[in-house]
């Protein structure tokens, strides 16, 4: 009889926005056979909390990133929870989490390709220059907390909660386009992003007869997932347990494990998937920096950032119009199909 078992969080952050890349995060937890991932967040607080940071706070913020992200302390916040997530999977890179230096360690498939796109490669001075800010930033804040991470850590001790590892994807804006026109649709790339992202996580970090439990939030208005599943896992036979628009399960045996992946309605309520969404927006966030930095360096009037999102990322296309033509930037490099 096993003791452990091993829950993998899968998150994404910038599904909906026309600018910007898409971030599917992964973090893999292992935990005591017994304890249920639902109990998960009562658990852990208060020294894990979803929420932003305050002046006197002694919490690591970590949930859903929509919750985590407000308020003028909302970047720092994000920031704080990824560096604990980085540390304590002892994936931090060089004593440094600025944005370059982790994405060759997360996400290693993608790092090279975003260096050759001008925006988010280092190139850019100033687009260096809003990084390297940002992470001073994060390291600030995480110097003021740090007894916030010990006594983080020492909860998950002593909970026998090992959190084993932080990956993820990231798809930049022409990338993000070439995989949609293959796919036919954003919906469908984001199951197999996510589901072969899983795979990786699970083939480094599997044991023979333990258990694995995914779990992911829904992707889209899809309630039907067996197909790629399939298609993710070498064709093997994925059992349904249940598919509806709140919850879409199934079953398989992996790795001489068995194996159970769910999708679900707000997932990231679930601590491994709250995780991994604060790893992925915190992941887009800077890089929606490196973004809006190289713009307006290139143009001779001021544009007020951007998140992406249609309403305002139709404004900021228009402003960056003719910036994009002098330097011969079509479209099609910046501006996401669907």
């Amino acid at each position: 009889m096993p003791k452990t078992k091993l829950i993998l969080g899968i998150d994404e952050a910038g599904y909906g926005p026309n600018m910007g890349p898409l971030v599917v995060g992964a973090t893999a937890w292992r935990v005591p056979i017994g304890l249920e991932v639902q109990e998960m967040v009562q658990l852990l607080a208060p020294e894990f909390q979803a929420k932003p940071m305050r002046g006197t706070s002694n919490y690591i913020p970590i949930g859903d990133s929509k919750l985590v992200n407000k308020d003028k302390t909302g970047h720092a916040s994000l920031s704080v929870g990824a560096q604990f997530l980085l540390r304590a999977s002892k994936l931090e890179a060089s004593g440094s989490c600025g944005i370059d230096n982790v994405l060759p360690w997360v996400a290693c498939k993608d790092s090279d390709r975003l260096k050759e796109v001008v925006w988010y490669g280092t190139r850019n001075a100033t687009s260096a220059s809003s990084s390297a800010s940002s992470s001073a930033t994060t390291g600030e804040c995480c110097e003021q907390n740090e007894s916030s991470f010990h006594a983080a850590v020492a909860k998950l001790d002593c909970l026998g909660v090992e959190l084993v590892d932080v990956r993820a994807r990231v798809l930049d804006e022409p990338e993000f386009n070439r995989q949609v026109d293959r796919m036919g649709n954003k919906s469908s790339l984001l199951s197999e992003l996510s589901l072969k992202l899983a795979r990786d996580v699970i083939d480094s970090n599997a044991v023979k007869d333990e258990p694995i439990f995914v779990y992911c939030d829904k992707h889209g208005g899809r309630n039907r997932y067996q197909v790629f599943l399939m298609d993710c896992f070498d064709q093997e036979w994925f059992t349904i347990q249940a598919e509806g628009q709140r919850c879409s399960q199934y079953t398989a045996t992996w790795a001489e494990s068995p194996m159970t992946i769910q999708f679900q309605a707000e997932g990231d309520s679930i601590f491994p998937s709250a995780a991994s969404s604060v790893l992925s927006k915190w992941i887009r966030e800077e890089l929606m920096l490196k973004l809006n930095a190289f713009w307006q360096s290139n143009s001779e009037y001021y544009i007020a950032p951007t998140a992406g999102y249609y309403v305002d990322a139709v404004r900021f296309s228009k402003q960056i119009e003719v910036v994009s033509q002098k330097l011969n930037l079509c479209r099609n490099l910046w501006w996401r199909k669907k």
